[in-house]
């Protein structure tokens, strides 16, 4: 819209771009979404120390061994189901992070983009339970968050064998030869 001198202000997102070489859609992009990868970056972070305090198991943070000393590397004992089936993980990780999509999405209508990046930081840890706890509970391994938690508060041991148990190899009519 031309001014009451009939000139056309410069858009700001123009010298922006000279700048930063970046296009306005591109600046909001990143902008909106980059504080969000931040957010991601950490969650990736701590989602291994977490999985020690959860499950009990010895997962440490990625400078201090990471998996290493998890228990799932001896051959007896329970075994973390996280480290133990990585489908566990890879559906444990995937609600924490859709869950901190959710908290960033919503406060980021209301607030700023910063605010919304610090509540859904600030949300990893509820969230990382209620996920370590829906994936926890289809197993049989005994600790979440105490030790023994699944003795402690009586409920019955989950399908999905966490005790280094590997199903036995099928064969065929019985000539020792295993089904491929």
């Amino acid at each position: 819209m031309p001014t009451a001198s009939g000139r056309v202000p410069p858009r700001p997102w123009r010298a922006r771009r000279a700048l930063t070489g970046l296009d306005h859609t591109r600046e909001v992009l990143v902008r909106k979404y980059g504080a969000f990868l931040a957010v991601a970056a950490l969650t990736a972070t701590l989602l291994t120390p977490l999985c020690g305090l959860l499950h009990r198991c010895g997962c440490a943070p990625l400078w201090s061994g990471g998996q290493g000393r998890c228990n799932v590397h001896r051959p007896e004992g329970p075994h973390c189901p996280w480290c133990e089936y990585r489908a566990l993980a890879v559906l444990a990780t995937a609600l924490t992070v859709g869950g901190q999509i959710l908290v960033f999405r919503a406060v980021r209508r209301r607030s700023a983009t910063a605010t919304a990046a610090l509540l859904a930081a600030l949300a990893l840890p509820p969230i990382t339970i209620a996920a370590g706890a829906l994936t926890w509970l289809p197993t049989d391994y005994p600790h979440f968050l105490v030790e023994d938690a699944r003795a402690r508060m009586g409920l019955p041991e989950g399908p999905i064998p966490c005790y280094g148990k590997r199903p036995a190899v099928l064969t065929c009519c019985g000539t020792g030869r295993p089904i491929e």
